[in-house]
C-alpha cells in the first residue's frame, strides 16, 4: 500500500441522471455518453500517478442505487471494471462526502490524500501527482475552477481540517473562495494549482474543444465524441475568455 490516495470522485453516467444541463441541450444519452468518456479518459491519465487509487461512488445515481450501496458498487464495477477499489459516497452533500472519504482515507493509514472531480477531463496526471508531492512540503493543495467552485482538494494527514467543508454553498459561484477563507483561517500552508475548465454546460464544452485542438487531448475518446457533435458545439462559439486563450497557447 502506498502512502498516499487519489480519491476520484464519479457518478453512474445514468441517461437524465447526469449532466443534466448539457442533456437539456444535446439530449440525455449523448450527455451521458459524453460523461462516460470523461471519466474513461481520467481513469487512464490516473493510472499514471504514482498513488493509491479509490473510486468514489455516487449511490443514488447508479442502477440499483435504491437498494444499497452493494448494488451501486455492483453496477460501477460492471462498467469501469473489477480492477480499481470502489467505495460508497457518504453524506447528505458534497462537503459531507468529501470529508467522509477523506477522513476514511486517512483511517486507513494514508498521509496524503486528494479529492479529485470528475468534470475536467483534460487534466494531465502530471498536476495530480504535483499535487500530491507538494504534500510533502505543504498543509494542504486546492485546484480552483473557472466556475468559481475547486476541482481537487487535498490534506497532509496531520493538517487536514474537516471543518473547511461546513456551510458551504455548493452550487454557489463562491465556493472556492468560501474554502480559501477556511483554509487560511486555520492558518494551513496551501498550494493553489492552476485554475481549469469544470465541464457543466454546452458553453464549457465548446471551450473543451477549442482549447485542446492542438492538445494530446485531441486523441482520447472524450474529443472525438465532441467532434460528433461538432455542428452543436459550435453554435456556443464565443470570443473566448483570457483565460481559455492562455491556457489554448499553453497546450
Amino acid at each position: 500500500m502506498s502512502d498516499t490516495c487519489v480519491l476520484f470522485f464519479v457518478k453512474y453516467p445514468e441517461p437524465g441522471a447526469v449532466k443534466t444541463r448539457l442533456a437539456s441541450v444535446m439530449g440525455a444519452e449523448p450527455a451521458a455518453a459524453m460523461y462516460r468518456h470523461f471519466v474513461q479518459d481520467m481513469l487512464g491519465e490516473l493510472a499514471q500517478v504514482k498513488a493509491d487509487l479509490r473510486i468514489c461512488c455516487d449511490v443514488e445515481s447508479a442502477p440499483g442505487g435504491s437498494g444499497g450501496a452493494d448494488a451501486a458498487l455492483a453496477a460501477y464495477k460492471a462498467w469501469l471494471g473489477p480492477r480499481h477499489a470502489y467505495r460508497p459516497q457518504a453524506g447528505d452533500d458534497l462537503g459531507a462526502r468529501m470529508r467522509t472519504a477523506l477522513a476514511d482515507a486517512y483511517a486507513e493509514g494514508y498521509e496524503r490524500v486528494v479529492v479529485l472531480g470528475s468534470d475536467i477531463p483534460d487534466f494531465p496526471h502530471e498536476l495530480v501527482q504535483k499535487a500530491l508531492d507538494d504534500l510533502d512540503l505543504h498543509d494542504a493543495v486546492i485546484g480552483p475552477a473557472f466556475d468559481g467552485g475547486y476541482y481537487l482538494i487535498g490534506f497532509r494527514r496531520d493538517r487536514f481540517r474537516p471543518e473547511v467543508f461546513d456551510s458551504i454553498a455548493w452550487s454557489g459561484t463562491a465556493v472556492y473562495a468560501a474554502t480559501m477563507e477556511r483554509l487560511e483561517a486555520a492558518r494551513l500552508d496551501v498550494v493553489r494549482l492552476p485554475e481549469w475548465n469544470d465541464v457543466d454546460t454546452m458553453w464549457d464544452l465548446n471551450v473543451l474543444y477549442r482549447t485542446n485542438r492542438n492538445s494530446s487531448f485531441r486523441k482520447s475518446a472524450s474529443y472525438a465524441a465532441m467532434r460528433e457533435q461538432d455542428a452543436l458545439i459550435r453554435q456556443y462559439d464565443m470570443e473566448l475568455p483570457v483565460w481559455a486563450r492562455e491556457t489554448e497557447t499553453g497546450k
